[in-house]
């Protein structure tokens, strides 16, 4: 790609030196040269505006570092940009809860009959819209006038339906009152010297411009605007009053790559505004120096399976970079924040002992928020069945809610505080026999009652399951848990555990206080909402050095920042940037005609603070998911490693760009391609020979022969090792017992005639079908006496009609083919065996292998051979049950070959109908005419056979050739050469009850 053209502006830009200086280190040395060598108080007299806190921090370190020896000075006033503009405007930041309420009190008087829980939906949304337009300075009477115009003709249509007229006009009046209400909270906010974000930068330029205009004010102090990037119209205005009175200067931080006025690169959007709108000169955004295309940089490209492999990485190579480079600063950034605790566990604390942490935990990121969510989920997935009038009564649990919150590490760390307290041995296990007995109840549906007998009334049960009816229950369940939770961490003091709790612990004060006073009581729903996003907003502070070589933060934290190596995680569409979304109330089409920021905005800033960053970075290593991962919409890379492959690459021959594939299997493991490896192998000893052979003697049905064929280390830990699942609550009939409920169902219908050695004919049917609903109603009860779900409610209801159905279908089905009637039955559920002697090397005496199986029906036919019908529940066509290639005329060999080690569905099937046949033939030593599946959801096909005439191409007696082939089969099971191992076919994977085991 050639590179692109220079504008003029830029054509003298030179290249920097081999040891770049940070920004803020440039920025400080100025500062010191211009200031510095004055009166003594000149310094002091300045006010240095910078993005973040964090680079006040470092910005003053520098000023500090380049200040000459034995020169004493007052240092400048230095402030973040958002602190700077709520001190000039004088007032405080209201709290956001209490910010909604006051706008809930102030529309209940506007609307008597709004709705608190419906509120709480969209007051965050407009709240947010508020402090939007007032950050940047729309003209809020034209907006909201257009807004309400806007709304107007949308109302056309909706006032054309009668029965929504009356919604549609109460839901655009709303629109209507917005100006009404935004005049109104600002008064009230103005009154008591309070404001939202927003309000604050408004009255901030308002007091400025009046303090520039008034000739008896005192003279406004110079700034020094550094390291800013997109401004909203406030910060404009501001920097332009203060440019305009001759009392500011500006300094950007920016890069030709994105600057130049052609350049198709976003990052530079807002840049290449603020240098054409206000004639600036070229030094003020960095001078012309050609940071990305004009020095070395070694780039790699990371791509790993997950994303919870990327902390991990970002331990290894940390480590990595302290050991090549200690003396380099490294920055962990985290475009996704929900990335910090893996990132902190995965640090290698030997190698890389002290580093700050400076974007704080999130509430939500915490395992005692998972608790809380878990607490929230019991109740409010949970039913109520009682008084219709008063909307109360006596509510039911979920067991899977209730048992994954009794499984909490929190709650199963209080069990095991509990089981210790000597003078409560009836508590002891209580969690442990809460579970145990839903399980053996099979409880699916718990009251509310029933949890609190079943733990015996302990009072962190009585906290949990305690009935919710409005906010108050909450706030005393929340009070009882901290109190009971914190008795386990009372002895661990600094431990994080008891921060989780002591931050809970003020959050549910602080809303406890706020709705204290209020009337209303809140419901389950609505304290949810003010109760995360409290949690949402509120950090866990960690404590570090605050200019430590190794800093993991946030994107946003970085701006104005530098350092020699970066690690970027999450570089993958969706994450970097964020996807598309309008968080706002207005449409797109009011705020792009009052120029509001929309998502278009908040894509340019990313691009912005990205490419900044790498500006002065020698080393970049930027970690992405690769396609396919679980837990990622997308595995896309970001278009910003498209843009620094296709677009930088060409123009730098400097730039070392490598695209790298890794796999994290532990601490030693170095960063680069690795090949998949470390597959679960079990070689064939003695030991589990004799196993093997054990199960061949016992009993082998075809499904566990199948199961070896798909996957030899299922088929060890279902038969061998005897791995059994946990026991669970059914709430819903699983596949297997829907099938095995038709199977039943058919089996009684039938059991008459077999009784009494009755042929079933045609004229028989009528009455089958009659029974036919009663009988599945019975068999369905049975499969459900022992639960607490009904056979008559939910999904189980529905799988009873559409057992029904399928019965009926099935039985009228047999007078639609003449030639499945009469039936004469053979025997129904009937055992078929067959012993087969195998040969096996090195022992002297054969070992006898039992094949068993249960087959649904087998039929008598008039010339006396017999045909075993297995159902199916499933779908089954025909050409399901042909090898793979069948229709390409496979030779007999071949057939047979795939027969004995194809693991696809179809050779399942034919396998499942040969060794029917066979075994058939060995239990009643007759001939068999046939083995057919018939299929439930496809009975117009009647009878499915399987064409099985290859293993007797020549001529050859089935049973006997039969038997030689199992023989191969098991000898294939018994050959110590080929090891037991996992399956190469991940979709073999999806339904296997073991793969948690092989971490599949």
């Amino acid at each position: 790609m050639p590179a692109h053209p220079a504008s003029d502006v830029f054509s003298a830009a030179t290249a920097p030196s081999a040891a770049p200086v940070s920004f803020l280190a440039t920025v400080a040395r100025e500062l010191l040269d211009r200031y510095g060598s004055g009166p003594l108080d000149e310094l002091s007299d300045i006010v240095v505006v910078v993005p973040t806190r964090r680079a006040v921090v470092y910005l003053k370190n520098e000023l500090a570092v380049n200040l000459p020896v034995g020169a004493p000075l007052w240092a400048p006033r230095v402030a973040a940009m958002e602190d700077y503009m709520v001190e000039l405007a004088g007032v405080q930041v209201e709290e956001p809860i209490a910010l909604q309420l006051l706008l809930y009190d102030i529309l209940k008087r506007i609307d008597e009959h709004l709705d608190f829980d419906q509120f709480v939906g969209w007051a965050g949304l407009l709240l947010s819209d508020f402090s939007n337009l007032d950050q940047n300075l729309a003209p809020t009477h034209k907006l909201f006038e257009y807004l309400s115009q806007a709304k107007a003709l949308e109302r056309w249509d909706l006032e054309a339906l009668p029965e929504k007229s009356r919604a549609a006009a109460h839901s655009f009046s709303f629109w209507d009152q917005l100006e009404r209400v935004y005049r109104e909270l600002q008064r009230r906010m103005k009154a008591n010297h309070l404001a939202y974000p927003g309000l604050a930068y408004r009255l901030a330029v308002e007091k400025l411009e009046k303090s520039i205009q008034d000739p008896a004010a005192p003279e406004v102090a110079r700034h020094v605007f550094v390291g800013l990037g997109n401004l909203s119209r406030s910060e404009e205005k501001l920097i332009r009053l203060l440019l305009n009175a001759g009392r500011a200067e500006v300094r950007f931080d920016a890069d030709p790559f994105y600057l130049e006025k052609n350049s198709p690169n976003r990052a530079g959007q807002h840049l290449r505004r603020y240098f054409e709108k206000w004639q600036l000169p070229l030094d003020n955004f960095g001078g012309g120096v050609e940071w990305l295309r004009g020095r070395a940089h070694h780039v790699r490209y990371l791509g790993v399976a997950n994303p919870s492999m990327q902390g991990k990485l970002a331990g290894q190579l940390l480590a990595e970079a302290r050991r090549q480079h200690p003396d380099a600063t490294v920055a962990v950034v985290l475009p996704d924040e929900t990335l910090l605790l893996p990132v902190l566990h995965g640090l290698p604390p030997d190698e890389v002992p002290d580093y700050n942490v400076t974007m704080g935990l999130s509430f939500q990121a915490t395992p005692l928020f998972n608790l809380v969510d878990l607490l929230f989920e019991v109740h409010l997935t949970g039913i109520r069945e009682g008084s219709q009038e008063t909307g109360y009564g006596v509510p039911r649990y979920h067991h899977l809610a209730v048992t994954k919150l009794l499984s909490h590490p929190f709650l199963r760390r209080y069990q095991q505080w509990q089981d210790r307290q000597p003078d409560e041995p009836q508590y002891h296990g209580v969690l442990d026999q809460i579970c145990r007995e839903i399980v053996r109840l099979n409880a699916v549906l718990l009251p509310a009652e029933e949890l609190l007998k079943l733990g015996a009334h302990h009072p962190l049960i009585e906290a949990l399951f305690r009935t919710w009816d409005n906010c108050d229950d909450i706030i005393a369940a929340c009070n009882t848990l901290i109190d009971l939770l914190k008795q386990v961490y009372a002895d661990q003091q600094g431990g994080i555990e008891a921060e989780y709790l002591y931050l809970f612990y003020t959050l549910v004060k602080q809303l406890d206080s706020a709705f204290d006073c209020r009337e209303q009581r809140l419901s389950v729903r609505s304290f949810r909402r003010f109760l995360y996003e409290q949690m949402g907003r509120t950090r866990l502070p960690f404590s570090g050095e605050p200019l430590a070589d190794v800093q993991v933060m946030g994107l946003l934290e970085t701006r104005a920042l530098d350092f020699d190596h970066l690690i970027i995680l999450s570089c993958n569409e969706g994450v970097l940037p964020a996807p598309k979304k309008q968080q706002s109330l207005f449409p797109y089409d009011v705020l792009t005609e009052f120029k509001l920021p929309t998502y278009a905005d908040a894509e340019a800033i990313t691009a912005y603070n990205f490419w900044r960053l790498l500006q002065r970075a020698q080393r970049v290593d930027l970690v992405h998911v690769l396609p396919g991962a679980e837990g990622m919409k997308s595995g896309e890379r970001s278009r910003f490693l498209l843009q620094l492959q296709n677009d930088l690459l060409p123009q730098n021959p400097q730039l070392t760009l490598e695209d790298l594939t890794v796999s994290v299997a532990g601490p030693d493991t170095e960063v680069g391609v690795n090949p998949y490896e470390g597959d679960l192998i079990l070689e064939k000893d003695e030991e589990m020979l004799t196993s093997l052979r054990g199960v061949l003697e016992r009993n082998i049905s075809p499904s566990r022969l199948n199961d070896f064929l798909a996957c030899s280390l299922r088929f060890y830990f279902s038969k061998v090792a005897r791995f059994h699942e946990n026991e669970a609550v059914e709430e819903t009939l699983e596949a297997s017992s829907f099938g095995t409920m038709i199977h039943e169902a058919l089996e009684n219908l039938m059991r008459p005639f077999e009784q009494d050695a009755r042929l079933i004919t045609a004229a028989d049917i009528p009455e089958m079908v009659r029974q036919a609903p009663a009988e599945v109603q019975r068999v369905l009860r049975q499969e459900e006496s022992e639960k607490h779900a009904r056979a008559d409610e939910g999904l189980n209801h529905v799988y009873g009609q559409v057992a029904t159905r399928l019965v009926i279908r099935l039985l009228e089905s047999l007078t639609a083919q003449p030639d499945l009637l009469p039936i004469r039955l053979f025997g129904l559920e009937a055992e078929l065996a067959a012993t087969i002697f195998v040969d096996v090397p090195g022992r002297a005496e054969k070992l006898a292998v039992r094949l068993f199986g249960l087959a649904d029906r087998v039929d008598e036919l008039p010339d006396g051979r017999l045909r075993v019908v297995d159902y199916k529940s499933g779908l089954v066509k025909r050409n399901d049950l042909q090898l793979r290639g069948y229709r390409d005329r496979l030779t007999p060999a071949e057939a047979v070959d795939r027969l004995l080690h194809e693991a696809s569905s179809s050779a399942d099937k034919v396998r499942q109908l040969w060794l029917y046949r066979l075994m058939l033939a060995h239990t009643a030593q007759r001939e068999t005419a046939e083995t057919a599946i018939l299929s439930l959801r496809n009975i117009d096909e009647g009878l499915l056979s399987a064409d099985l005439s290859f293993i007797t191409d020549g001529g050859q007696d089935f049973v006997a050739t039969s038997e030689e082939l199992v023989r191969k089969i098991v000898l294939r099971i018994l050959d110590p050469a080929e090891p037991i191992r996992k399956t190469d076919d991940f979709t073999k994977c999806e339904h296997c009850p073991y793969r948690g085991i092989c971490a599949r």
